[in-house]
């Protein structure tokens, strides 16, 4: 008799990228530990087979202080799943390059999306993005050099820097993964 792996849904919601990279690493570092891992884009209209995971992940960038609407989305729509299986959110924002903003407690963004949706997460991580300036637009890049002026960060728009901690990305991953095989 052969029992399947358990499979995990691994959700990404990016806008240049770096939470891309950072769920494909999850589900790599995932499957490593001997858990299926679906790695797909967040969409409108993302739908997670109840019947098909055991969990899921949610890698999803903070911008200007907010979330994208799909994210939203999903969370209204799966509430009653997500709640019911493990699940690790993990926010990507490029305030977490410093230590002390790092845990879900002190992540601004992080706490007060958590204060106000009906999903709670059973793993919550915040992990640094990257800062990379010439790959924005002009818009973009005047709005981050700004955040990043308040937050004594670079502002040379040459500026190009993975704050990405990959280590604890891995730490995280193999956690969950302990997690889903656990459960």
């Amino acid at each position: 008799m052969t029992t399947s792996s358990p499979r995990v849904l691994v959700l990404h919601s990016s806008r240049f990228g770096q939470s891309i990279k950072i769920a494909e690493a999850i589900g790599q570092q995932m499957r490593t530990q001997g858990v299926a891992a679906d790695v797909r884009p967040l969409t409108p209209v993302s739908a997670p087979d109840p019947s098909r995971y055991v969990g899921l992940v949610l890698v999803m960038s903070v911008r200007y202080g907010h979330f994208s609407a799909d994210v939203d989305t999903l969370i209204q729509r799966y509430a009653w799943w997500l709640n019911s299986v493990p699940t690790l959110m993990v926010t990507v924002s490029l305030t977490a390059r410093t230590a002390e903003k790092r845990s879900p407690e002190t992540h601004l963004y992080t706490r007060k999306y958590l204060a106000k949706i009906p999903w709670k997460p059973t793993h919550v991580e915040v992990v640094a993005g990257a800062l990379e300036y010439p790959r924005y637009n002009t818009l973009d890049r005047l709005a981050i050099q700004m955040i990043m002026t308040m937050t004594h960060g670079p502002t040379d728009p040459t500026t190009m820097i993975e704050y990405t901690d990959w280590d604890h990305v891995r730490d995280i991953a193999d956690d969950f993964a302990a997690t889903v095989t656990s459960h």
